[in-house]
């Protein structure tokens, strides 16, 4: 016979033990609420904004309550280098105090908050590792890779855009001791958008770009002039409102060409798909990208596409796809392309092969986080 210390530190073990299990249960029950930085949403309205726009929406359809922390309204009018000062204040500070009624904190830049690395499991979200070069020296470059080491040494959650991003970072060893998840890019918000609008093809290119370095839209425009492109089709170019300055130069410098190109203001999502779909075929030209979406969105509008021949647009190839390299190539994409016959823009919304998985992954995510699915446990 046990004896009655004996009894009660057994009652105790399975007391607790019933308790944990009860807690665990309670968790997996409950809405999870997650923090998204979305700091930029307001100033960029594609590129990470939008991703993290769409994820949020994924998140929602997965059960969980998501709050994006946003910069606020009344300092959207500050200068550029103003608010990349207040980015990093916001992400470093303000985030991980907001994210202390959240379950998770997502954090969606390629960088992370060190406070909440080291105090906390945040996912920290990758598109590419152009910032990763030793070659960038600048402080955005350094920022990024402080705060991955130090989400690495702590063995944080890692989120990657694709799953070609997530194998590049396992060849390097950038993150041997964190869970890995992929979120791919999303399209529900352009999804919506494409019940709208009309879906006559138009005569005129439309040029996907923007004004990053790697973006090389001066490339981009020398590729229009010395093919000869620029004689049988305008040019509208979509991404560089508010910063067509190489635009300007290139019309200065050839005034024939350049009067064939026209630069679209900000659109709206319901306006960005019919600027797809009223297009003759889309041209996407970059040096890098983490991704393509400017790919994904045109084949959704049953557009045809010319695109630069790199790895993240390769993998989004099909039989109405054509890259190239050189003007040469880019010649022959262009001529392929026009040699397809055009079709008329599909009136239904279809549903991407990226949002099974990103559903699959949240709801990997979400397990491993201690949170059942949120419908099984409705």
């Amino acid at each position: 016979m046990r004896s009655p210390y004996e009894l009660s530190r057994g009652e105790g073990v399975d007391s607790a033990a019933a308790r944990s299990r009860g807690a665990a249960v309670r968790r997996a029950a409950r809405t999870p609420r997650v923090l998204l930085m979305n700091f930029f949403a307001g100033v960029f309205e594609r590129g990470i904004p939008l991703y993290a726009a769409n994820l949020a929406v994924g998140l929602e359809n997965a059960g969980v309550e998501c709050v994006q922390a946003k910069c606020p309204r009344r300092l959207l009018r500050l200068p550029r280098r103003a608010l990349d000062v207040l980015f990093v204040v916001w992400e470093q500070a303000i985030v991980p105090l907001r994210g202390l009624g959240c379950e998770r904190v997502i954090y969606p830049y390629n960088s992370v908050s060190v406070l909440d690395s080291v105090l906390r499991n945040p996912a920290m979200v990758i598109h590419d590792f152009i910032q990763n070069s030793r070659r960038k020296r600048g402080l955005a470059a350094r920022y990024v890779r402080c705060t991955q080491w130090v989400h690495a040494r702590m063995g944080g959650d890692v989120v990657y855009v694709s799953p070609r991003t997530e194998r590049v970072a396992r060849r390097a060893g950038l993150f041997p001791r964190s869970r890995s998840f992929v979120f791919p890019n999303s399209f529900f918000r352009f999804q919506a958008s494409l019940s709208e609008g009309s879906g006559n093809r138009g005569e005129h290119v439309l040029l996907c770009s923007g004004w990053a370095p790697t973006k090389d839209l001066a490339g981009a425009l020398e590729l229009y002039r010395g093919s000869g492109l620029w004689r049988d089709r305008e040019l509208k170019i979509m991404g560089v409102a508010g910063h067509s300055e190489e635009v300007d130069t290139f019309r200065r410098r050839n005034r024939e060409a350049g009067a064939r190109i026209e630069v679209l203001p900000r659109l709206e999502d319901s306006a960005v798909a019919d600027a797809y779909r009223s297009a003759a075929w889309v041209w996407v030209h970059s040096k890098k990208e983490g991704y393509g979406r400017p790919i994904a969105e045109a084949k959704m509008c049953g557009c045809r596409v010319v695109a630069s021949d790199i790895a993240p647009f390769r993998e989004q190839g099909d039989e109405r796809t054509f890259f190239y390299t050189g003007v040469r190539k880019f010649e022959e994409a262009w001529a392929r392309c026009e040699s397809v016959p055009a079709e008329p823009a599909p009136r239904e919304p279809c549903v991407p092969k990226e949002h099974a998985l990103l559903a699959a992954e949240l709801d990997r995510y979400l397990r491993a986080n201690g949170f059942g699915h949120q419908n099984e446990a409705g």
